[in-house]
């Protein structure tokens, strides 16, 4: 089976028990092209302390996708993690033109997508002094103030919603009860129930759809793997593709 996620830290600290248990629910090998990272955006390069990332939507994952042969069954895609490129000063309408962009390339694969909305309830709840505190621990050089934000993310996560029903897809609600003080991360007691719900629509049994926490070796194994382009410390890299292979026969393509 080909998933194609397209995602920023939540993906990233979920990695692990997706991969694992994706392995475990399907009878295929999987193979699964990656998108994530954190503070990744959906079109530009974004750094996060020495390490910086393309963009979701012109990184090379589109390109290694075409190359291959088109999968016998309808990949499964997820997007998510749309709300980064808000604290970088990028406009809704920019950030919904870039994941419309990504929902039109996935249509042209027939991909089963999964589409996300912003998590609204825990962002609404937050205050300036909060919003303060994350904002300098996590884009440290934003300057996004907390009243220009806050209408911003109620707007763009109706752009969501509008796409979705533009392109017949459900954007799923990211529940306020999965979040704590932390307004933005799903907090690790509630991942594997989260990701069950959200991820339930690929499997024709929704049973199957199991993502247990990895154990801390394999998680690093996962997290270490190279993706096919970045810059660190302002010096770019480059890595093969896939950058991971099992011994089943899932491989593992990194963005």
């Amino acid at each position: 089976m080909r998933v194609i996620l397209l995602g920023a830290s939540n993906v990233t600290l979920a990695f692990p028990r997706l991969w694992h248990g994706l392995r475990r629910a399907c009878a295929e090998p999987v193979e699964m092209f990656a998108a994530h990272g954190h503070g990744r955006s959906f079109g530009m390069w974004s750094r996060i302390g020495p390490r910086e990332l393309p963009g979701i939507v012109p990184c090379r994952l589109w390109d290694d996708l075409a190359a291959q042969s088109p999968s016998t069954v309808p990949p499964r895609a997820l997007i998510t993690d749309v709300g980064n490129d808000l604290l970088y000063g990028v406009d809704p309408d920019q950030i919904a033109a870039w994941v419309a962009t990504c929902i039109e390339r996935l249509n042209a694969m027939s991909a089963r997508i999964v589409l996300t909305g912003l998590p609204i309830a825990s962002a609404l709840s937050l205050g300036p002094a909060r919003f303060r505190f994350f904002r300098s621990l996590f884009f440290p050089a934003s300057p996004v103030q907390f009243s220009d934000l806050m209408p911003k993310v109620v707007r763009l996560n109706q752009q969501l919603v509008d796409l979705g029903r533009k392109h017949d897809l459900r954007t799923l609600e990211l529940r306020s009860q999965w979040y704590g003080f932390d307004p933005i991360h799903i907090r690790r007691r509630h991942r594997d129930r989260a990701w069950q719900e959200l991820l339930a629509s690929w499997f024709d049994n929704p049973r199957l759809a199991q993502f247990h926490a990895a154990s801390p070796t394999s998680s690093l194994r996962q997290w270490r793997q190279r993706p096919s382009e970045r810059r660190w410390f302002g010096r770019e890299q480059k890595a093969i593709q896939p950058s991971l292979r099992e011994a089943d026969g899932s491989t593992l393509w990194l963005y």
